[in-house]
């Protein structure tokens, strides 16, 4: 369709135009395509901007395919135009009538967006802003996955729609555990009654806003995980304690990103085993008992959105290292509890995966909630040094109707000597995995 004049326009070929946020915004190179259209399809708002036009009107209203499918009909026989908001390939209509009619069926006449709009109204750049559309998603932001994204982008905007409003996503920030967010609501971009808002999550939550508005949840915490080119992306890091340099996602974190007590803490290769044997999935319950620096638990929160965790310490000094290192380090929400986990579970939510790095003298006790507490396909992922802790769970678990695995992790790490390298052993561990055996 390059070169294509208005006066050569002849169907199946569809015109498609950003509109930007106002009639100003039209772009003067679409005006001559638009008039000598036969039919003008879009949402009502912007066919009200041409209501003299002596063209048939086709709305958007109804299920969008069935609207698509009409547009491509229509637009076999007659010269069609379709109106869409913003730039209509950026989480526009762009797309999927692309999909339907073909690209080279279309013209477009591209605009400015409503994220544009809005960060050029706060006078910030936009090249690292992530954006996701909630628009029409229906079940599938029930999924916390998409919560995710929230934690590992500083800057994120959301287009809304009538179920997943500002007060909605307010309300989802704050049962996750982020209410330091800030919310950004810009309110009818472009019209008259434009207004910005900067909220917190908890007042965003209870106020009421236009229909037409677009959100920004913003992290502006001074150690807040900062987008940049590329190559900054990719070099990026926060200096959390002397030279150690972490990446706010990874799996497999040095025990010196941990405040802990000399060599109490599950070391990383003992930690990756025991997380891919946790089979940790977003929206679980996990447990952490004798959760000592909390370095599973912390891990475990920062690769997944779970829906809750709690880490369990009864030593005092090692729960103040504990609730440090979750200041610092966790993803999806934390609590730490002070005290013998025995006395602590009635307190909890039942768990789907339980991890315990410590037995502290009350297994039996521990062992007789999961029992109870356990939900439909829950695990228990253990981990110990001595034979009568893994006597202890083979007498407890091995007469019943559970599955038992034991695996013997022995690991060696290079230490300089001279001027080469020998290899140094740490203690062998036990890791332990029970879950409920499948019914035949």
């Amino acid at each position: 369709m390059r070169g294509l004049r208005p006066d050569d326009w002849a169907p199946p070929c569809v015109v498609l135009v950003g509109m930007g946020m106002r009639v100003g915004d039209i772009p003067a190179a679409a005006l001559p395509w638009i008039e000598r259209a036969e039919v003008l399809a879009g949402g009502a708002r912007h066919l009200d901007w041409f209501a003299s036009h002596p063209g048939e009107k086709l709305p958007l209203k109804g299920p969008l395919n069935a609207w698509l499918d009409a547009v491509g009909a229509i637009s076999r026989e007659r010269r069609t135009a379709v109106l869409a908001s913003g730039d209509p390939f950026f989480f526009g209509i762009g797309r999927r009538l692309a999909e339907r009619l073909g690209k080279d069926h279309l013209v477009t006449f591209p605009n400015i967006t409503s994220v544009q709009v809005l960060f050029a109204r706060l006078n910030e750049p936009w090249e690292d802003v992530k954006v996701l559309s909630l628009h029409g998603r229906g079940a599938a932001v029930g999924d916390p996955r998409w919560l995710l994204q929230f934690r590992l982008h500083p800057r994120f905007v959301c287009f809304t729609d009538p179920q997943h409003t500002p007060n909605w996503i307010a309300r989802q920030l704050l049962e996750n555990g982020m209410e330091d967010r800030v919310m950004v609501v810009g309110e009818d971009l472009g019209t008259s009654s434009e207004r910005i808002h900067r909220l917190s999550p908890r007042e965003a939550a209870t106020g009421s806003f236009s229909s037409l508005n677009l959100v920004a949840v913003l992290d502006e915490r001074k150690d807040a995980p900062r987008q940049g080119t590329p190559e900054e992306t990719a070099s990026s890091s926060v200096d959390l304690e002397g030279d150690a340099a972490l990446p706010r996602t990874v799996l497999g974190l040095p025990e010196s990103a941990f405040r802990h007590q000399a060599g109490l803490i599950t070391k990383m290769e003992v930690r990756a085993v025991a997380l891919a044997a946790l089979q940790l999935e977003p929206g679980l319950v996990l447990w952490d008992l004798g959760a000592g620096s909390g370095s599973v638990s912390i891990e475990a929160s920062r690769l997944v959105p779970l829906r809750c965790v709690a880490a369990v310490e009864k030593d005092p000094h090692r729960y103040r290292d504990l609730q440090e290192n979750i200041e610092r380090l966790c993803g999806s929400p934390i609590q730490a509890f002070h005290g013998r986990s025995s006395e602590l579970l009635g307190r909890l939510p039942d768990p789907d995966r339980v991890f315990i790095g410590g037995s502290g003298g009350d297994l039996p006790e521990v062992f007789d909630h999961l029992l109870r507490r356990m939900r439909a396909g829950g695990r228990l992922v253990l981990t110990a040094v001595t034979l009568d802790t893994l006597e202890a769970v083979r007498a407890f678990w091995g007469d019943k109707d559970y599955e038992l695995e034991i695996i013997q992790l022995q690991v060696s790490r290079s230490a300089p000597i001279g001027k080469t390298l020998r290899l140094e052993a740490l203690n062998p561990v036990f890791v332990i995995s029970v879950w409920k055996r499948a019914s035949k």
